[in-house]
């Protein structure tokens, strides 16, 4: 209980920092006597996502076998390359600073950064990780979740932010009253059904990342394929790629025993298959329903499981093997057991809630458990496991939908609805963790109910129209000021 409460501790102050560094980008902007504005936001934005994903050097260098002076002008090419996202959108604050009222300033300025985070999550395929919001998640602006996801609590403490920053420049009680109204929530007002019985057995096999596709390394396979056997829950899920081998190359008898031991016991596993006309998928695999499923990852990770022809010569510098994955479709069946419509992801897919809202548009077959499978060894002991837990914790807020998680090395949880990690079990070791399914909502939130039919185009069209309407008042005040 000590290390949840540490954790909940970190988290809040996590959401205080945020909220301060924004305040502090803010103030810089704000200051009419400072030049390089635009360096100043681009510099601060690529540091900003260093800080965050810093740990994709582990990636490219101690596994892919990269160049160390090479990954690091690749990882600093990366991160300076979205930061220009933010560099662009906030150039129209900016320039328009001194053309617009004081009182509009913070509006402009969460709305740049939000347009900025928008495309970041959705040009060339998306990477949205370490999106402003999530610092949020044990903070009461996560209570905005079910209605306006996680961009657009971000925008919130954006807002909050600026009129802090306002209050406390002009003494003016208006900027933090406004602040705090443009910031409150709605309280959520959903009902949580009863606890069910069903309890789940998630494995974590902490196979080192080096060792794990080696055909040499079997004890893997026989871990998992004696917790399989011993296990008693009614669900068990394995990580992804747990098993490292298409069922063509494993030992003739394994799925077979496979099959027998998952009878009336729901198992999901983590295995690439091939298909003929199709090619290779990262999937999942569902053993013990009413018939053999299969869920094949649709957004796949770029340069890990799919890189364009013109960018290849980058990924012939790595020692590894970089194949090009087939992606499955963005709505495909839930995993039903039970009364419980199971809908899957694997690895960083859970950061696109976007995503997941389209299958949510069918309200009978809406999901009622998140599950997602990963495999984050790539990038070592690191803030990684942490990003990736409150990452999913944001997803059950915002669709009021426990998740559990089974991954290879760290972040093997149990969550609630309410995104309360009920369960973890320690990082980088070997073992299991066994639970009850926690309760869950059947209503479906705004959130899942707006994202589900216009994905974020809402938040597109609203932030866009601030800043449109920002230029145009800045171009019809001067030219108002030239009649006069």
């Amino acid at each position: 209980m000590a290390s949840a409460a540490n954790s909940l501790w970190l988290s809040s102050v996590n959401g205080l920092m945020q909220i301060v560094g924004m305040y502090l980008l803010y103030s810089v902007l704000s200051d009419p006597q400072k030049k390089g504005k635009l360096f100043q936001t681009w510099l601060f934005t690529s540091l900003w996502l260093i800080g965050s994903v810093w740990w994709l050097y582990i990636a490219l260098h101690d596994f892919g076998g990269l160049n160390n002076v090479i990954t690091l002008i690749a990882l600093f090419l990366l991160c300076g390359g979205l930061a220009t996202y933010y560099m662009g959108a906030l150039s129209v604050m900016i320039f328009a600073r001194n053309q617009i009222p004081k009182i509009w300033r913070p509006v402009v300025f969460a709305a740049c950064w939000t347009f900025a985070e928008l495309a970041r999550a959705q040009w060339w395929t998306g990477f949205p990780w370490a999106a402003i919001g999530y610092s949020q998640v044990d903070t009461t602006l996560s209570l905005a979740a079910p209605y306006l996801g996680v961009y657009g609590i971000g925008f919130l403490s954006l807002i909050l932010s600026a009129y802090a920053y306002e209050y406390f420049k002009e003494k003016s009680r208006t900027f933090i009253v406004l602040g705090l109204c443009l910031s409150l929530p709605m309280l959520t007002i959903n009902k949580e059904v009863s606890q069910t019985e069903i309890t789940v057995n998630l494995l974590q096999g902490n196979i080192k990342q080096d060792e794990k596709f080696n055909v040499a390394k079997q004890d893997a396979l026989e871990w998992y394929l004696s917790e399989i056997k011993n296990n008693k829950a009614d669900i068990a899920v394995l990580p992804e790629t747990a098993i490292p081998f298409i069922k063509e190359d494993l030992p003739s008898e394994f799925w077979d025993q496979l099959k027998l031991m998952t009878q009336n016991k729901a198992t999901i596993i983590g295995i690439p298959t091939r298909d003929k006309d199709k090619g290779y998928g990262n999937s999942a695999i569902g053993l013990g329903f009413k018939q053999e499923l299969q869920y094949d990852k649709y957004h796949l990770v770029p340069f890990g499981e799919f890189t364009p022809e013109i960018l290849r010569w980058f990924t012939r510098m790595m020692s590894l093997d970089f194949g090009d994955f087939n992606r499955g479709a963005i709505n495909q069946p839930t995993f039903e057991w039970r009364d419980q419509k199971l809908a899957i992801t694997i690895c960083y897919e859970d950061l696109f809630g976007e995503d997941l809202a389209v299958r949510f548009n069918d309200v009978e077959n809406a999901p009622s458990l998140f599950v997602n499978i990963s495999n984050i060894g790539w990038f070592g002991d690191t803030s990684v496991v942490n990003q990736h837990i409150d990452i999913a914790r944001m997803r059950s807020k915002e669709f009021k939908r426990p998740t559990i998680r089974a991954t290879n090395s760290g972040g093997t949880a149990i969550i609630s609805s309410e995104g309360q990690v009920l369960a973890q079990l320690k990082p980088y070791t070997r073992g299991h963790l066994i639970g009850k399914l926690p309760a869950s909502s059947k209503e479906i939130t705004v959130f899942a109910y707006w994202a589900s039919k216009w994905g974020l185009m809402p938040l597109w069209i609203f932030t866009g129209m601030i800043m449109l309407t920002t230029l145009l008042y800045k171009r019809f005040r001067h030219k108002g000021e030239s009649v006069k």
